[in-house]
């Protein structure tokens, strides 16, 4: 049976971003679990990105074909050196890039390091990246200790151009995961701006809140095309 919206905000599993349910979340991630958590855009499916068995679960709870790499989420801005192998010629174009729009609503696709591994990327040669300025999810991150995979909280294809907020998460997905954690309002647009640094020239793959003016106000002398 469909929830009402007042059951769906008061569902059993939703709690409130105490420290002490911060710390329950964490752990919940790191054994193994899928949880609910803010971001800078929509509420989203939260676990460990090195857990398959986790990363499989969240595609199920989606009901998506498990095809679609996740994105990587860190704690600070200058993490995404550990799980990249960006070459000379591209790394001042992403060290722009990040000190322009990280924390916030925007991702890098940039090549791969060995530490980010196959499943999550479903074996690709990239990883996208992002850095959230949500203070609840940065908090989570603290305790977790490590970056997280993020995916929207909602059925696959149930929640186009719409912020997924906690009333859509607890009544799409809020029986198939282990928490649902509150974190105020958690954003602004459904949709991160996703750019992709490549021999030597930057691509906007999505165009979210930051436009594709501003970002080539912060790369002066760098290529920058759109492909959306």
């Amino acid at each position: 049976m469909t929830e009402t919206s007042a059951d769906a905000l008061h569902h059993p599993k939703v709690v409130a971003a105490t420290e002490e349910n911060l710390r329950r979340a964490a752990r919940i991630v790191l054994a193994g679990g899928v949880i609910v958590a803010p971001s800078d855009t929509n509420l989203a499916l939260t676990l460990d990105a090195w857990n398959e068995a986790a990363i499989e679960r969240a595609f199920a709870i989606k009901r998506r074909p498990a095809t679609s790499p996740l994105t990587l989420f860190l704690r600070n801005s200058g993490d995404w050196e550990r799980y990249t192998r960006v070459p000379a010629a591209d790394r001042a174009t992403v060290q722009a890039l990040a000190a322009a729009f990280w924390p916030g609503p925007f991702n890098l696709v940039l090549p791969r390091s060995d530490a980010v591994p196959d499943f999550l990327v479903r074996g690709g040669s990239t990883v996208a990246l992002g850095v959230l300025s949500n203070p609840t999810l940065q908090r989570l991150l603290d305790f977790i200790g490590r970056p997280v995979a993020m995916t929207s909280a909602n059925l696959s294809g149930r929640a186009d151009g719409v912020l997924v907020d906690l009333k859509l998460a607890s009544e799409q997905i809020g029986d198939a995961v282990d928490l649902i954690l509150e974190g105020g309002h958690q954003g602004t647009t459904a949709s991160s701006t996703i750019v992709k640094v490549q021999d030597g020239r930057a691509t906007i793959l999505r165009e979210g809140d930051v436009r594709p003016g501003t970002i080539r106000a912060a790369l002066t002398g760098v290529s920058v095309a759109t492909d959306f």
